[in-house]
């Protein structure tokens, strides 16, 4: 696989000298962004590219009708399209349909963005930061803490060229040129050291830091002309030591004129190798301090890299078709700053225009038009449904019209009967004529001894109830006496 142009960096050792006087303002580095130490990204730079149903079946003509079947009733989903909130009301036309409108203009779209790339038209495509023709630029400023990184990527065809330019300030940045995201990126140990020889005032000290991950060490020696004391801390024990606090050291060694040792790093973090002078004398320090880091990002093994500088330009050939990634990393073991400013300008070509975009995803936004068009199909369907039930229901309604009054009067009225003697008008239950007491049919019941008064209401024989114009009672045929008559038969 071939490697873009090998361009210059090194590694400048990790450390970094400092010092002051006790009780002062100071200013120290904490650990890393995210628990372990590890960088992560960040983006965001500025790209600069070029109605209500009415009608007489308004209330059935999409209703859905519960048909019983051998397993129970139609489930919902047997009946959810008939729904005007998408296919509209039958007897109104097309156009009020919700399906038809918007399926259309879906149609209409994709259709379009189907036949003009074929007729070379690109149209903006939502889903690149490119212009027309394919190129890209990203022009921003970004602020940078230590082991943080700003990252872009892109598609870019084989043979384009990258072009950028990066400043940053006051601390030193790493660019890199890469196929894959930075946590992918092979790691290494590396060693580092620095040697010195300083003396020290009364109440000043002296520090190296270092960043570390776990699993790294820091190997020291040092003597000293006079007592001094000697600790190994972090940012946060060495603001309290500052305010004349007692914290725990990661290691600490009072009252000495010299110490060899190690110590092995169990959380990531910036480590303070200090030395102090707390009494009267001025000594003279020699020292020695190395270390080993582990977990330390290999940029060599990117396709184009420069580390540690403050000014980057150059440009890079593409190797191959594919997603390439962008990086500018703010290392923490290349310099001591808290944050850096970087201002960049990447611009590249990524080769694909808009019409090319297009024709690559041709075969999704045909998927999508056969879909519109089975949805429209669809809607046709539960129209024509829409209509086929209000129809039928229409019809029931005529065949199966409501009983009036008047009609159920002439019912009764035909089954209304005569008598075969007086031809009086006759319940169709009566037993006995209620005029002239003759018999309908049945035997009968009534005794010619008994006779009910002209004033009562009711048989005195069978105690049914009588009407003013009964002569007999229409049930057992006892006669009723007339008004004229004041007297009832005895027994």
């Amino acid at each position: 696989m071939p490697r873009g142009g090998g361009f210059r960096g090194g590694f400048r050792g990790g450390g970094f000298r400092g010092g002051g006087f006790r009780g002062a303002p100071a200013s120290f580095r904490g650990r890393g962004i995210r628990p372990g130490g590890m960088p992560f990204g960040r983006t965001g730079a500025n790209r600069i590219v070029s109605r209500s149903p009415r009608g007489p079946y308004r209330h059935n003509y999409y209703r859905p009708h519960y048909r019983y079947y051998r397993w129970g009733y139609h489930p919902w989903y047997y009946r959810w399209w008939y729904s005007p909130w998408w296919a509209g009301h039958w007897y109104r036309p097309w156009y009020y349909s919700p399906m038809y409108i918007g399926g259309g203009i879906f149609f209409a779209i994709i259709f379009g963005l189907i036949m003009l790339p074929l007729l070379q038209v690109g149209l903006w495509f939502p889903f690149t930061n490119a212009d027309s023709s394919g190129i890209v630029n990203y022009r921003d400023s970004q602020l940078l803490g230590f082991n943080e990184y700003w990252f872009e990527e892109e598609y870019i065809e084989e043979g384009n060229e990258i072009t950028f330019s990066i400043q940053s300030s006051p601390g030193y940045v790493s660019f890199l040129i890469w196929d894959q995201r930075l946590e992918n990126l092979p790691t290494t140990t590396r060693m580092g050291g620095y040697i010195d020889l300083f003396y020290l005032q009364y109440n000043e000290y002296q520090y190296y830091e270092v960043y570390l991950n776990t699993g790294s060490s820091i190997d020291y020696n040092f003597n000293a002309t006079n007592p001094i004391d000697f600790f190994i801390a972090d940012a946060n024990q060495m603001d309290i030591w500052l305010n004349w606090g007692s914290p725990s050291f990661y290691r600490q060694i009072d009252n000495t004129n010299g110490s060899i040792g190690t110590l092995s790093i169990s959380t990531p973090n910036v480590y303070y190798i200090t030395w102090y002078n707390d009494g009267g004398f001025i000594p003279t320090v020699n020292f020695i301090v190395n270390f080993t880091a582990i977990g330390v990002y290999n940029l060599s093994d990117a396709y184009a890299f420069q580390e540690a500088e403050i000014d980057i330009s150059d440009s890079f050939i593409v190797p191959y078709d594919g997603t390439w990634y962008f990086f500018v990393y703010h290392d923490p073991l290349n310099s001591p700053e808290l944050n850096t400013t970087i201002t960049f300008d990447v611009t590249y070509d990524t080769g694909l225009t808009y019409v090319d975009r297009w024709l690559d995803i041709q075969w999704i936004l045909i998927f999508i038009l056969v879909v519109i068009v089975i949805v429209i199909i669809i809607a046709f369907a539960a129209r024509k449904g829409q209509k086929k039930m209000s129809l039928k229901a229409k019809k029931e309604q005529k065949a199966e019209p409501t009983k009036t009054t008047k009609a159920i009067k002439e019912e009764v009225k035909i089954e209304a009967r005569k008598c075969p003697r007086c031809s009086f008008d006759i319940k169709h239950d009566a037993n006995f004529c209620p005029k002239c007491g003759g018999k309908i049919e049945g035997r009968s019941i009534g005794s010619s001894e008994i006779t009910t008064p002209a004033e009562a209401k009711t048989c005195s024989f069978c105690g049914s109830k009588l009407s003013e114009t009964s002569n007999f009672c229409p049930w057992c045929g006892t006669p009723k006496l007339k008004s004229n008559q004041s007297t009832i038969k005895k027994l």
